[in-house]
């Protein structure tokens, strides 16, 4: 198996941590019945396990032509804003870390995750502008 064909993998991988963290949380959460933290929970699942698997399966299925570096770049700026904003979320919402704290985490994190959005959506736009589908 080439690198070029891990990346997928990777970022599926990434999605599956996120998404069993994600339903341990609800569990507690449901369990505790303490639901201080759901907005952040909701962002793990989101941005987590649902655009990290899509991604994935964008570069998957679409994207084999697309250059290694972006790819790590794209998973790299993805999984710090995942792991940033949620840390950032769950010390705000749950009243667990002074502002010094959750506030760099926040603007790393939505930073990090606008970043990769912003260049997945710029490799996916390319890659269609490069590569027109061919009329069957």
């Amino acid at each position: 198996m080439t690198t070029t064909n891990r990346w997928p993998h990777a970022f599926f991988a990434a999605a599956a941590l996120y998404a069993m963290i994600g339903v341990c949380w609800g569990l507690a959460m449901s369990i505790t019945k303490d639901h201080a933290t759901y907005s952040a929970h909701a962002h793990l699942n989101l941005l987590g396990w649902v655009s990290l698997a899509l991604m994935g399966a964008f570069y998957a299925l679409l994207g084999q032509g697309v250059a290694n570096w972006v790819k790590l770049v794209n998973f790299s700026l993805s999984n710090l804003g995942v792991i940033c904003m949620i840390s950032g979320l769950y010390l705000y919402l749950g009243q667990k870390g002074p502002a010094s704290i959750f506030g760099p985490l926040l603007a790393v994190g939505a930073l990090s995750v606008v970043a990769g959005f912003l260049l997945f959506g710029f490799t996916v736009i390319s890659g269609l502008i490069r590569k027109p589908a061919v009329a069957a």
